[in-house]
């Protein structure tokens, strides 16, 4: 059986917003809007954007919206990067530390508590 990667999936509570937030932090340009759902690529990838909306199951907001992504994305200047993110809107969740395999790493949220890993080479 073949397996390949689809896409991956951020809840988010308005999607005009965080298109916004996400064009300018990320340099992204989303594929269609048409509320609930938007998308864009990064690296190849698929970014499913979605607003909560009863055609989801019920609960689907609290599982999708405001968790931590599991998602690691690297820059060349991770402290540039992050007054960036709080500039519009984001936050810093964990200050930048350097880990024991030589790389910068800290979190950050979207402007819906959705949380990312962000690292730099060192």
């Amino acid at each position: 059986m073949k397996v390949s990667f689809s896409a991956v999936l951020i809840g988010v509570k308005d999607i005009i917003k965080s298109k916004d937030f996400y064009e300018n932090i990320l340099g992204v340009t989303f594929d269609e809007v048409r509320p609930p759902f938007s998308n864009f690529y990064l690296g190849g990838i698929e970014f499913m954007v979605e607003e909560n909306t009863p055609e989801r199951e019920a609960g689907w907001a609290e599982k999708y919206i405001g968790r931590d992504m599991g998602i690691c994305l690297q820059v060349e200047n991770i402290d540039e990067f992050l007054k960036e993110v709080v500039s519009h809107g984001g936050s810093l969740v964990k200050e930048v530390t350097k880990k024991p395999w030589g790389s910068l790493e800290g979190k950050f949220a979207d402007i819906d508590g959705n949380i990312f890993i962000i690292e730099q080479d060192a």
